[in-house]
């Protein structure tokens, strides 16, 4: 289980900002709500001492090297599950409860290596989540919070950089390299009164960006600013969705939120085909899914549900292949399904030849008793992930392939990409969990409960 309140060492960086880094002190000590917080207050080499630092530094060591002796304090007093960097210019005009969110967010998921909160920022993406817990490539080091776990693994920031800049491009880029995430989110916010103990601003950019240059270009080579301020693939989630049973998209969505951090915005696809009326609460479950766009998909002409539920399906393979680059995979989910707590652990691991045509994250029943598929085996389409070449083939084909292919959508994906000589692969567990009521929205009979399925 979480634990609900880590312990967390909290450094505070001064340099020559007594009156701003006294009251920010003031209000950690006093006002900012948390149970299991220690503070230390790093005064590095200011004209003045200050009067409520912890420690002081008998020089200004800069910005990284600053705090590194303040984590080095603290993790050689203690071993504390989190460490909250601050810069002495931030502001807390949003609440008292920051810390008690980025924890609460951060130490939810074993993929979350560090969180930030919202703020003004010239990085854009900065200033707004999308969610409470929003994959970015990489965090502004205003206010982040790092788990003592992560830092052990892959140390702290590049001491090289002396200056700050560049050590969250050059931090992010190891923490995606570990297979693990930055995380942004909506449930915190604070301000960043920025460049306050600079006093020659000008001088100082051309000191910083230049030693980021060459320190980053000597690390990662010419192309070091794609390489670490890029995200890799992504994984765009397609999501089939219907009102017939709205207690169960509310299982559906509660579980999906813990596991969108590690996907982009998803394509919702409503099909209407049994009921074309949509009720508030249905509408409102799904906007909470932050969705990139949504589709409605009605009743086909002189067609049956079932049949009318395949094209909604095709439907969005046709939307997802635009909104997906040539390296992104789509993954096909439907609304009746619940995550493992593995979910995203268990997706960095998958790897994605370019055979494959595409890998089940879930398997039915008992499984299919071995990782590759047999085309006319395969069935439980909850959560199927396509290379985007293999799902252009089958939009592509749509028409052709259902004049000799029997319906639903699980045999035709299969029976079609095996005939490509596409492999069809499944996970060793099933990451996802199927809770279809008593009987099937789309097919008539009961759940495919997996037995492999891991919690």
């Amino acid at each position: 289980m979480m634990n609900l309140s880590p312990d967390i060492a909290i450094i505070v960086l001064h340099f020559n900002t007594p009156e701003m880094t006294s009251a920010l002190v003031s209000y950690l000590q006093n006002d900012l709500d948390y149970p299991n917080k220690k503070i230390y207050v790093i005064d590095n080499g200011s004209d003045e001492p200050l009067a409520c630092s912890t420690h002081r530094l008998p020089e200004n060591l800069g910005f990284t090297r600053g705090m590194h002796e303040g984590y080095r304090i603290a993790s050689t007093e203690a071993d504390y599950d989190g460490y909250w960097l601050l810069n002495s210019d931030v502001g807390f005009e949003f609440g008292n409860d920051v810390l008690v969110n980025l924890c609460q967010v951060l130490f939810s998921n074993e993929s979350y290596a560090q969180i930030a909160p919202q703020h003004n920022s010239p990085h854009g993406f900065m200033e707004r989540a999308g969610c409470e817990a929003e994959a970015v490539p990489y965090l502004e080091p205003v206010a982040t919070l790092i788990k003592g776990s992560v830092v052990k693994a892959l140390g702290f920031w590049d001491l090289a950089l002396t200056y700050g800049w560049g050590v969250d491009y050059d931090y992010g880029y190891r923490v995606r390299r570990a297979g693990l995430m930055n995380i942004l989110t909506n449930r915190a916010r604070i301000t960043h009164r920025e460049h306050r103990s600079i006093a020659d601003y000008p001088k100082f950019v051309e000191a910083a960006s230049g030693e980021m240059r060459s320190v980053l270009n000597e690390k990662y080579g010419d192309g070091w600013w794609e390489q670490t301020t890029t995200m890799e693939r992504r994984i765009v989630p397609l999501i089939l969705s219907c009102e017939r049973d709205v207690s169960l998209t509310e299982r559906f969505v509660s579980s999906y939120l813990t596991v969108q951090a590690g996907l982009a915005r998803p394509l919702v696809v409503v099909d209407i085909s049994a009921s074309p009326g949509l009720s508030a609460r249905y509408l409102s479950l799904i906007a909470s899914l932050d969705p990139r766009a949504v589709v409605i998909h009605s009743r086909e002409p002189d067609q049956d549900l079932y049949n009318s539920v395949q094209e909604a399906v095709n439907l969005g393979f046709q939307y997802a292949l635009k909104e997906a680059g040539p390296n992104d995979l789509i993954l096909f989910i439907e609304d009746d399904i619940v995550f493992s707590s593995r979910f995203l652990a268990g997706l960095k691991t998958v790897e994605v030849q370019s055979d494959v045509g595409f890998i089940s994250l879930y398997q039915p029943g008992n499984g299919y008793g071995a990782r590759e598929i047999a085309a006319g085996q395969f069935y439980g389409t909850q959560c199927v992930l396509f290379p985007r070449k293999a799902a252009a083939e089958i939009a592509d084909n749509w028409e052709e392939l259902k004049k000799y292919i029997p319906p639903g959508y699980d045999i035709r994906w299969s029976r079609f990409l095996g005939e490509r000589g596409y492999k069809l692969l499944c996970t060793d567990y099933s990451y996802v969990q199927h809770i279809g009521s008593a009987l099937s929205r789309l097919h008539g009979h009961g759940s495919h409960t997996s037995s492999n399925f891991v919690a």
